[in-house]
């Protein structure tokens, strides 16, 4: 139960941590944004190509600064939409971002709280009752388990025997 508590409040600041990322990242790419609306009629695409096709060296090597920062914001914006469904299903995302960089640094300074919300009551006893159902569960087939174990280890016993 205090695990299902926890899953809410952990998903509310990954997504926090998402929309810190993704403010920053637009901030950033504004400034590029501004240059080609002034020279290319807002087409951030012909900003790029003019700086990859720069006889400058400086202006070359900061194609991949704008083309990175370009991937990062839309890396960023289709994480927030897959996070717009409901909450099994921004759950069911959460859990498939495991080992991926902003999942372990929310993991990291995640503080745990009780938060007693809807949500949080709601997730905190499915996950309770599903805790409850695999335990017992395991506690019903536990003695087939060990007849059968028990049945194997006395019948080599007995074909050693002969």
């Amino acid at each position: 139960l205090l695990l299902g508590l926890q899953i809410p409040h952990f998903l509310m600041q990954y997504e926090t941590r998402l929309e810190a990322h993704h403010l920053e990242s637009k901030s950033q790419l504004k400034q590029y944004q501004l240059l080609a609306d002034l020279l290319f009629d807002g087409d951030l695409n012909a900003l790029i190509e003019k700086h990859k096709n720069s006889e400058v060296t400086l202006f070359k090597a900061e194609t991949t600064i704008i083309e990175t920062l370009v991937d990062r914001t839309d890396f960023l914006q289709t994480q927030k939409e897959s996070l717009q469904g409901s909450m099994l299903e921004r759950i069911a995302f959460l859990s498939s971002q495991l080992n991926q960089p902003l999942f372990v640094e929310t993991q990291k300074s995640y503080q745990a709280n009780i938060v007693l919300n809807k949500e949080a009551i709601i997730v905190g006893l499915i996950i309770a009752i599903l805790a409850t159902l695999l335990l017992e569960l395991f506690y019903i087939l536990l003695p087939f388990v060990i007849k059968i174990v028990y049945k194997k280890t006395k019948q080599r016993q007995q074909k050693s025997i002969n």
